[in-house]
């Protein structure tokens, strides 16, 4: 009876919301909107809630990234914090009923790091390899040595390498998935 209960639940959370950025080998900076990635399914909530947690700093407070997230765009950029991002490790990305019900945890990322950074750039490129299709691997922080006009050559002088928040990452599994949801669309 134990092992259907298991088994039951590992089916059900295999069709449910999945936090797909941040991870375990592409966290957060601290500088700027940061994005957030995840797959759902159509029986999923329309709508959610972000929280950014850490257990493992003492009095760290969940702290309400975005309210009222449309889950049907499987991204969104989450600005800082009133107090801006914090940094360190262990930290989480919970996706959450709403607002007022922040203990009804629909999804969870692993956990992350957020670091020090001087680009956004660091959250919209996966490093990752999925059907074949290999996705080059995050660039955070991006600099140029610079000169002012030839005549105080400074190579720790650096330029920030401008981004472009529209930068955006598919990958085979959420192609699949939309093509699944349109056709299911469709034929409903």
């Amino acid at each position: 009876m134990r092992t259907i209960t298991l088994l039951l639940a590992f089916i059900s959370s295999a069709f449910a919301y999945q936090v797909l950025v941040p991870n375990g080998s592409q966290g957060w900076t601290n500088h700027g909107a940061q994005l957030l990635t995840w797959e759902r399914v159509n029986t999923d909530r329309q709508n959610f809630t972000a929280l950014l947690t850490n257990q493992n700093i003492t009095g760290f407070q969940p702290q309400v990234l975005a309210a009222l997230v449309d889950g049907s765009l499987g991204k969104a950029n989450m600005n800082p914090p009133s107090g801006g991002w914090p940094t360190g490790d262990h930290f989480r990305v919970n996706i959450v009923q709403d607002a007022t019900d922040l203990n009804t945890i629909l999804a969870q990322s692993v956990e992350f790091s957020i670091t020090q950074g001087t680009s956004t750039l660091s959250s919209t490129l996966a490093s990752s390899s999925t059907g074949g299709v290999a996705i080059p691997p995050t660039a955070t922080g991006v600099t140029t040595p610079t000169t002012d006009g030839g005549s105080n050559a400074s190579p720790t002088s650096p330029i920030t390498v401008p981004t472009s928040g529209a930068t955006s990452r598919f990958t085979l599994q959420t192609g699949l998935l939309a093509v699944m949801s349109v056709m299911a669309f469709a034929l409903a």
